[in-house]
């Protein structure tokens, strides 16, 4: 029988978003960069806004890999913890 209070959501079901939004955004800075070269006016200018675009992007999406790293994405969440926090009165009608 299907019990809430022993059922369990992992963790890492979070990384699916994060994965999603990260493929995005790496999809958009090859966007960027293509357009930048493509379109954008030769010179040395160009060629330092590519360099700090290009740096600021590997140190965003370094710095969140090794922030989420620290975690034990192994983890499970237990609904039991989150129903205890409710009382009766949420659904208690007005």
């Amino acid at each position: 029988m299907f019990d809430l209070q022993t059922f369990s959501v992992p963790v890492s079901i979070f990384l699916i978003p994060y994965g999603l939004y990260m493929a995005v955004f790496i999809f958009y800075c090859f966007f960027n960069i293509y357009h930048l070269i493509r379109y954008g006016l030769y010179g040395f200018g160009l060629y330092i806004i590519i360099t700090i675009f290009a740096g600021g992007t590997i140190l965003l999406v370094s710095g969140s890999i090794f922030i989420l790293k620290e975690y034990d994405w192994s983890q499970p969440i237990f609904l039991n913890n989150i129903i205890e926090t409710y009382s009766k009165d949420l659904f208690k009608s007005w």
